[in-house]
C-alpha cells in the first residue's frame, strides 16, 4: 500500500531523496496534473490508500482561490495529511496564510536545498508539523478569511423504474419512518422518488393535519416528498419516477406475493425479547430468499452482537438502523441505504462548493439578527 502521493513538476528528485535517506515509503509522484481541482474532483475517491500527499502549488497555473479550495476539499474528504510545496515563498505569503487558517500546518518554502531537505524530513516524520510549527504563516484574523469548502457528490440512477418493497415484522416497528427515510435518502441524491402507502388502513391520509402538506391529483407533498394512498398508487405510475418504495406495513400471507415481487425487498424487525418471535417467523417464512435485506431498530450494541452471531451464515444482509425522531431527515441511515442500493444508483461525479466567509449570503444572514 502506498502511504505518500506527491503531485509536483520540478521538484520530483528532492521529494525521492528525502523518502530514501530517512527511510520514509517509496513516494508514487505524479508529474502530470494540470489542474488540482481537476484533480481533487475526479480523484478524490482513489485516496483511501494513501496518509500523506505532497501538492508543490507551483505545479499548477490555476487562482489562489482554487488552489485552496482544492486542498481543502482533499483534507476534509480523507483523514490524509497534506505537506504543501511552496519553494522560495515568504512566511508572509497570503497563499500560505490561507492555507493556515485552513488547518494545513506542514509547508516546504524554504530557499536552500539543504533547509528544503530538513523541512521535508520535518513535515514526513510521524508526527509532521504541529501548530506551533507553522504559526509563522499565520497573519491576523481580520485579513485571513476561512471559508467554507464543501464537496458534494452527485449520482445517476443505473437503473430505471425500480420498484422497493419494505415490510414489517409486525406492526408499529418502524416500517413508515423506514420507506420515507429511503424515499428521502434517494431525493437527496437528485433521484426521482416516491412513497407508496399500500397498507390496507391507507394511513398516509392522516400527513393531511401536518402543517405545510399539500395535495394535488391526489397525491401528497411534504417537505419535497411525494407520497400517495393506496387507492391512488396508479398515479404515480403516469409520473415515471425512477424509484417507487411501497409500505406493505406487516408482512404476512395477504402482502407476501407483493413483497417478494419487487426488486428490492426490505424487511424490517427488532431484536427485543418481545419482538424477536415475529422476526424468526419472517426469517423462516423468507429464508429460502437470500437478497433481501433486514433492517433492525432500536437495538443495542449487546442485541446488534448477539444477532449478528446468531445470524451468521442464515442472513447476508443484516443493518442496524441509526435512531431519529425525525421521520423525515436526510441524514440518517446514509451508509445503509448507500450498501442496499449500491446496484441502482452510481456516484457520477464531485462538486466543490464554496461558502465564503465575507459572502453577501453571510452579510445578510447578518442583518437579520
Amino acid at each position: 500500500m502506498k502511504l505518500i502521493l506527491a503531485i509536483t513538476k520540478e521538484n520530483e528528485k528532492i521529494i525521492y531523496e528525502v523518502c530514501k535517506e530517512n527511510g520514509f515509503e517509496t513516494p508514487q509522484v505524479l508529474t502530470g496534473v494540470d489542474s488540482l481541482k481537476r484533480f481533487a474532483i475526479q480523484e478524490l475517491k482513489n485516496l483511501n490508500n494513501y496518509k500523506q500527499i505532497i501538492i508543490d502549488v507551483d505545479s499548477t497555473k490555476e487562482s489562489e482561490e482554487e488552489i485552496i479550495q482544492s486542498i481543502v476539499a482533499i483534507k476534509s474528504m480523507y483523514n490524509i495529511r497534506v505537506i504543501v510545496v511552496a519553494l522560495g515563498h515568504e512566511e508572509g505569503d497570503r497563499l500560505l496564510s490561507k492555507l493556515f487558517n485552513e488547518g494545513i500546518y506542514n509547508f516546504v518554502n524554504a530557499k536552500t536545498y539543504y533547509e528544503q531537505k530538513e523541512q521535508f524530513r520535518n513535515c514526513l516524520s510521524a508526527e509532521g508539523c504541529q501548530y506551533k510549527d507553522a504559526i509563522r504563516f499565520r497573519q491576523k484574523a481580520e485579513e485571513t478569511k476561512k471559508n467554507k469548502v464543501i464537496v458534494k457528490k452527485e449520482y445517476k440512477t443505473l437503473k430505471q423504474f425500480v420498484n422497493i418493497a419494505v415490510a414489517g415484522t409486525e406492526k408499529h416497528i418502524g416500517v413508515t419512518t423506514q420507506a420515507i427515510l429511503i424515499t428521502i435518502f434517494l431525493k437527496s441524491l437528485n433521484m426521482n422518488a416516491c412513497y407508496i402507502c399500500s397498507t390496507d388502513k391507507d394511513e398516509i391520509k392522516n400527513i393531511e393535519i401536518l402543517e405545510g402538506v399539500t395535495k394535488k391529483d391526489n397525491m401528497y407533498s411534504y417537505r419535497g416528498i411525494d407520497l400517495y394512498s393506496n387507492t391512488n398508487k396508479i398515479d404515480a405510475m403516469q409520473y415515471g419516477y425512477d424509484f417507487y418504495i411501497y409500505d406493505y406495513g406487516t408482512l404476512n400471507e395477504n402482502t407476501l406475493d407483493n413483497f417478494l415481487s419487487k426488486e428490492v425487498k426490505i424487511v424490517v424487525g427488532g431484536t427485543k425479547v418481545w419482538e424477536t418471535d415475529e422476526t424468526f417467523r419472517v426469517l423462516s417464512l423468507l429464508e429460502k430468499i437470500p437478497e433481501v435485506n433486514y433492517i433492525f431498530n432500536f437495538s443495542s450494541d449487546e442485541e446488534k452482537a448477539k444477532f449478528k452471531r446468531t445470524l451468521r451464515g442464515i442472513v447476508k444482509n443484516i443493518f442496524f438502523s441509526e435512531y431519529t425522531s425525525d421521520t423525515f431527515n436526510d441524514n440518517v441511515n446514509t451508509e445503509i441505504y448507500h450498501e442496499i442500493f449500491k446496484d441502482y444508483i452510481a456516484e457520477k461525479s464531485n462538486k466543490i462548493e464554496v461558502i465564503e466567509k465575507n459572502s453577501i449570503f453571510n452579510f445578510l444572514k447578518r442583518g437579520k439578527k
